[in-house]
């Protein structure tokens, strides 16, 4: 056959070429906002768990107030504040907690005793991102 009697298909590799190109693309967008998302919840997850920390770190200030050793139990109705130095704690650095100890006099079975709350938030930050994790505590005393 000579070219002249060949159908004309001028232009269709060109069609073919720009659908390969659009289609790649909106894969490759695809993929850039799967990392992304990815990124931010490693983000929110790595904050999460340092925030809960310093709650716990909180915590445990507060319940260490409120049992001092070689003494016996006193109530407590305090709140405490991160100390200026916790933000020298390698991991903790933009964390902050605020804890709470509330304690109540109750009698039980006749005997006197200090119920206690303990409750307690840790705050993280990085860059715009705010983080914070709640822990609560109950605890039971003769007085």
């Amino acid at each position: 056959m000579s070219p002249e009697h060949l159908p004309s298909q001028r232009g269709s590799m060109l069609v073919m070429a720009l659908f390969v190109m659009i289609v790649i693309s909106l894969l490759g967008l695809t993929l850039v906002s799967v990392i992304s998302s990815t990124s931010q919840s490693v983000v929110y997850d790595v904050l999460g768990t340092r925030a809960l920390s310093a709650a716990q770190s909180g915590m445990q200030q507060a319940a260490a107030a409120a049992f001092p050793l070689n003494s016996g139990p006193a109530p407590c109705n305090t709140t405490i504040n991160s100390p200026a130095s916790y933000s020298n704690i390698d991991g903790l650095e933009n964390c902050s907690y605020t804890a709470r100890c509330r304690t109540t006099s109750i009698q039980k079975d006749g005997v006197a005793h200090y119920f206690y709350r303990f409750e307690s938030t840790g705050l993280c930050q990085a860059g715009d991102v705010w983080v914070s994790r709640s822990v609560s505590m109950d605890a039971l005393q003769e007085q």
